[in-house]
């Protein structure tokens, strides 16, 4: 049809189609007419009409969507407005109810993006899509629902996550802090927590703590230590509550700014060789002189540990340190049985030294505990991996060498000359795991490198007091000694403002990953983790060389 006047013919036409039920038909002309240049109001008007009458409740939604997106203003459509919003409400609420959410979901977006300024709407089309899964569309909704509602819990709770998704961690704190200071009464006390948790975990992981940090951590430390909420004993979420609640226990923000404390004197230590030498801490320094050691290997472990790993420990060092060296293993109640434990490892060599301690797990009464499902632990776990840290100093200070401090259930797989090259003049070398944010794990314990420097007797002395403190509470995190050495890296940044700190390569000096067997790897130190295989290092060449 062409000609003067032709498009308000069909503009005619389709409407007398419409009036006699031919919906179908007016459609199809109403849809001719919208790709054109003509008059569209009266189109749009017309094409929404006609999927009401059609009972396309959906379909007219987005029709007006996408008419006020040409048109610019919907006024001219009142009517379609009149009719479509409501019906568009009752098919949403009669998805609900069958609990039909896929049905409901396309209605709720539809309905919430014609009215964006009503919470209710747009709440109802952020939670249809979480409930799907739909995680793009819920956090659209939930952008403009935090216009309309900055508190409002689970839209905070998508833009925190989704921030996190993002690596934005300053959006993320932001949120996170938001939550935990949340007013909405009707917030679960463990959400509360854990965004306490997570808020604190992530201005921890920062490099640097500014005044304005601090006083922020010690708000959120005070509104943790605060939490009131109970939950019986065997759900889950009791389990939840109890690692949240201690791992906020354990930051001890005050501690960061305030003066280092005293480490205790402790005893003249009894070492013995592997060769069966008997020596004091003087004997230890002469011992290491007399070597020439240029790096020192220390890890701590109870009877049990030493009897599973050491031998693989010292071996591995003695095989693959390329500077002279010292390996000193501490057995942790073994003071009295360092024969046996030097009997049971099997190493002569004098470049093995033991050292014991006269720990006793019987009258332990502190619980320690891990997140769920491992809860409550019976072994005294947190005091095995507290040792090393606990000792550390005061070897150093009796070694005046480099020591490389890890769990004992590592291998040496490659030289260290050119790692103290490359870390001369440096204080502490530390394992940090940048894909981790919590508090708990962003440090890794299973290797540092200390080198004699004030910045290094600072952190250990913070080290020890704060270990001997927390580990003589009733109750502890299992991952107490990770959460020390980030706050203690902390405390030392303010103590020691030049004080200079480095990093492993994760790629290439410790691994970050697990591994179940031996294989083929990159690193220089491997560290097996718990539940690895230790057949698998029986006769491979690539172990011991």
């Amino acid at each position: 049809m062409t000609g003067p006047g032709s498009g308000e013919a069909v503009l005619d036409l389709a409407d007398r189609l419409l009036a006699e039920a031919r919906a179908d038909d007016a459609l199809t002309l109403y849809s001719h007419l919208l790709t054109g240049q003509g008059e569209r109001t009266r189109a749009w008007a017309g094409f929404c009409q006609a999927l009401i009458a059609r009972g396309d409740v959906l379909g007219g939604l987005r029709a007006l969507d996408a008419a006020r997106n040409d048109l610019g203003d919907l006024e001219p459509l009142t009517a379609q407005i009149q009719a479509l919003i409501p019906a568009g409400a009752t098919a949403f609420n009669a998805c609900v109810a069958r609990g039909d959410v896929a049905a409901a979901a396309p209605l709720a977006s539809a309905l919430a993006i014609l009215t964006p300024q009503s919470a209710p709407r747009v709440t109802a089309a952020m939670a249809c899509h979480q409930t799907l899964g739909n995680t793009e569309e819920a956090v659209h909704f939930a952008r403009i629902l935090h216009e309309l509602e900055p508190d409002h819990i689970t839209a905070l709770t998508l833009l925190a996550d989704q921030a996190r998704d993002d690596g934005d961690v300053e959006t993320e704190i932001r949120h996170r802090v938001t939550l935990g200071f949340s007013p909405d009464p009707g917030m679960h006390p463990l959400m509360r927590l854990r965004e306490l948790h997570d808020g604190m975990s992530l201005l921890l992981c920062r490099p640097l703590l500014s005044d304005a940090d601090l006083d922020l951590l010690a708000r959120m430390e005070a509104a943790a230590r605060a939490f009131q909420g109970t939950v019986p004993e065997d759900s889950e979420w009791w389990g939840w509550i109890k690692a949240y609640k201690l791992l906020t226990d354990a930051l001890d923000i005050a501690s960061i700014r305030a003066p280092t404390p005293a480490r205790p004197i402790d005893p003249v230590q009894r070492y013995v060789s592997a060769t069966g030498q008997e020596l004091d801490d003087a004997g230890l320094a002469a011992h290491a002189a007399r070597l020439g050691a240029q790096a020192v290997f220390f890890a701590a472990a109870d009877v049990a540990y030493v009897a599973l790993y050491a031998r693989w420990y010292a071996l591995s060092v003695l095989r693959h340190c390329d500077v002279p060296c010292l390996v000193v293993i501490h057995v942790i109640g073994g003071a009295d049985r360092l024969a046996a434990a030097i009997a049971t490892v099997g190493i002569t060599d004098e470049r093995v030294v033991f050292v014991g301690d006269g720990f006793d797990p019987a009258p332990v009464t502190i619980k320690v505990y891990d997140s769920p499902p491992k809860g409550l632990i019976a072994l005294p776990v947190a005091h095995y991996q507290s040792v090393r840290f606990q000792r550390l100093g005061p070897l150093l200070d009796v070694l005046n060498r480099p020591v490389f401090v890890s769990d004992i259930d590592l291998l040496l797989q490659r030289g260290v000359a050119d790692l103290l090259e490359q870390h001369v003049g440096v204080d502490v070398v530390f394992n940090e795991n940048f894909s981790n944010t919590s508090v708990a794990s962003r440090l890794t314990a299973n290797l540092v490198l200390v080198q004699p420097s004030r910045g290094a007797t600072v952190l250990l002395d913070y080290l020890r007091t704060y270990l001997d403190r927390h580990l003589a509470r009733p109750e502890v995190t299992r991952w107490i000694d990770q959460v020390a050495l980030t706050v203690a890296r902390h405390h030392l940044r303010r103590q020691v403002p030049d004080a200079r700190l480095a990093l492993f390569d994760t790629t290439s000096d410790i691994n970050n990953v697990m591994f179940g067997s031996y294989q083929e790897h990159p690193f220089r130190f491997l560290s097996l983790y718990h539940g690895f295989d230790t057949s698998s290092l029986e006769n491979d060449p690539r172990v011991l060389g």
